[in-house]
């Protein structure tokens, strides 16, 4: 059996995480036999008790000392992104496997060092958006890497959107913008080049480039849908982005991670978004173009 804690209880992940888990269904099946949320810890008492009674949680953490050997598994759930290295690092030094949640870290810099921490104590680290496993998002990408099937051809253009927002208590644009940059790189590819981003009343649009295509990114605080949209040189493929069932998918790899140690995205590859992020971020308070660099640049 995989003990499970969450470090983290102001997101409503800590709850969807926990219940997926934790609560059988109608027939008393579990989904994940071999797995329950068994401990928790969080900074406001009152939601962590929340948490623990709607999630069935037995064990609440005084601090988070206490779950190093009381877990075998965290998934880190902070809002802010700017609190996931630093508490990951100590599981990790520990050998203990770490989902870190969205956004998966906000700098660069405390990305590279969790995956150096993973590599060098040889812990599984993995994480980020649950919305870039969408069925939506897959089906771009099946068409991007098979044109001959694809019923529009070669991608020459496209166009994504999803919410936003620049103010907020959790990191500003950080806080919710990682889940379409997620998307964009597994529907599109993470071999993007540059960025190219503006600001007008709260909303960015940002024109990602890549060697043979362009992907406008809509990253607003209020929009009626969720979608993609893509323009092949043989026809055109439209999608609203269903994220309805996103939690479940995003549990199912981490829970096949846990079981196969196979991790379902490189650290390369999220560490290209956390670096799209940043450069979006700069772009449009700079007014200029800038190159999205990898891991080793």
């Amino acid at each position: 059996m995989f003990r499970i804690g969450i470090v983290g209880s102001d997101n409503s992940h800590a709850d969807a995480f926990s219940k997926l888990i934790n609560i059988p269904d109608e027939n008393g099946n579990y989904r994940y036999p071999d797995c329950r949320v068994t401990a928790i810890f969080g900074l406001e008492k009152e939601r962590t008790e929340e948490v623990a009674t709607n999630g069935k949680i037995d064990y609440i953490a005084e601090k988070v000392e206490d779950l190093y050997d009381k877990v075998d598994a965290v998934m880190i759930v902070f809002r802010h992104g700017g609190l996931h290295a630093q508490y990951a690092m100590p599981f990790l030094e520990r050998g203990i496997p770490v989902w870190l949640d969205k956004p998966f870290t906000i700098s660069n810099e405390d990305c590279k060092m969790v995956m150096e921490a993973s590599k060098k104590y040889n812990t599984i680290l993995t994480g980020g958006s649950t919305c870039k496993f969408a069925y939506d998002v897959l089906m771009v990408k099946n068409a991007r890497e098979n044109p001959e099937a694809a019923r529009i051809g070669k991608i020459r253009s496209a166009m994504m959107n999803f919410p936003a927002t620049l103010v907020n208590d959790y990191g500003g644009i950080y806080f919710y913008s990682g889940h379409l940059a997620e998307m964009a790189a597994t529907a599109f590819g993470y071999d993007m080049k540059s960025v190219m981003a503006t600001e007008n009343n709260g909303d960015v649009v940002a024109v990602l480039k890549y060697d043979n295509y362009q992907v406008v990114l809509n990253f607003l605080a209020e929009a009626a849908q969720n979608t993609v949209l893509v323009i092949g040189d043989k026809g055109v493929m439209y999608r609203e982005l269903d994220i309805s069932f996103v939690y479940r998918l995003g549990v199912d790899e981490f829970v096949n991670t846990l079981r196969t140690g196979v991790i379902p995205v490189s650290h390369e590859k999220l560490y290209k978004t956390v670096a799209l992020l940043n450069a979006v971020k700069e772009s449009y308070e700079t007014g200029k173009e800038v190159a999205i660099c990898g891991i080793n640049d």
